[in-house]
């Protein structure tokens, strides 16, 4: 690839001054990987996000086994009650709705009708006060959408996008406080089912997610100097048997043949174990929280 690639991208308003540098390796590495995983993945596109039952099991069942960490995570950001946070890829409310319920005035973006009625339950259950939900692709939202600028603005593991630079400048913009990005550090326990079969299925490596190290190399070639910590990775899921996980599996890895099936179910005999509560990928995950304050940027 060719570091003396140059693109140039600059943002006025009133608060910020902002302009990302002309060096663009690590943000083009960013774009080619991404698009090479949603290639390899063509079959499932957006099918996953909109399966009531996948997202049942995957994302709502432990909404408040995963409050506290939720909490965690809001202490952490230094995030006050009562002030205006943006949640881009907010799910299922995971962390937009315990901050509705500190108080903050919240934004979440939600592209996934599935999720975000998730997300609307959610609120409703928990008597917070009402969130806004844009039911866009971070990519489609405008600023004149999104109003005044917030004080914190935060993406959990949501920025599933070709050009990760662009997806910074806008969060860049329309911040005032601080922004942060939960991304993975290693490759998620799904990430690493797939690279570890996927050449038997198909024919061709797998290609992962980019990692939290080249997202902190596409911020310094933006100008943005982040901060860096580590964190546990997500839960992985609980299967009830092999043959669950063989078939939610199946439609993932693009499988149309018994071949295929059989493949599948001799891999998870191996990488499964088995606990009291199900089968679960035997693997480890980490993840980074990246965070800057807007105003240091300038």
């Amino acid at each position: 690839m060719n570091s003396g690639s140059s693109r140039s991208v600059c943002t006025d308003n009133a608060s910020t001054t902002f302009c990302a540098q002309k060096q663009t390796y690590w943000r083009d590495r960013w774009q080619q990987q991404r698009l090479a995983l949603l290639e390899a993945r063509n079959s499932e596109g957006n099918s996953f996000w909109n399966d009531k039952k996948g997202i049942k099991k995957h994302f709502i069942r432990d909404l408040n086994e995963w409050r506290e960490q939720a909490e965690a995570r809001i202490a952490g950001m230094g995030i006050k009650d009562g002030t205006r946070v943006l949640d881009i890829g907010a799910g299922t409310g995971t962390l937009s709705v315990p901050l509705a319920a500190h108080g903050c005035n919240v934004t979440a973006v939600e592209p996934s009708p599935v999720m975000g009625e998730a997300l609307v339950e959610y609120q409703r259950e928990q008597k917070t006060r009402e969130i806004n939900l844009i039911q866009k692709r971070w990519e489609d939202v405008s600023l004149d959408e999104l109003g005044e600028p917030y004080d914190a603005v935060i993406a959990s593991y949501s920025l599933m996008v070709t050009d990760i630079g662009e997806a910074v400048l806008k969060m860049q913009e329309c911040c005032r406080g601080t922004v942060h990005i939960f991304w993975f550090l290693t490759q998620p326990l799904w990430a690493q089912v797939n690279a570890g079969v996927w050449k038997e299925l198909h024919g061709t490596d797998f290609c992962g997610e980019p990692t939290a190290d080249c997202l902190w190399q596409v911020l310094y070639e933006m100008g943005i100097y982040a901060n860096l910590a580590v964190e546990s990775g997500c839960d992985p899921a609980v299967y009830s048997s092999i043959e669950d996980a063989v078939a939610e599996f199946r439609g993932r890895m693009n499988c149309t043949a018994a071949e295929q099936d059989e493949i599948l179910r001799q891999y998870f005999r191996s990488a499964l174990k088995k606990t009291e509560n199900g089968y679960m990928v035997n693997g480890r995950a980490l993840g980074a929280h990246l965070w800057w304050n807007t105003m240091d940027q300038q």
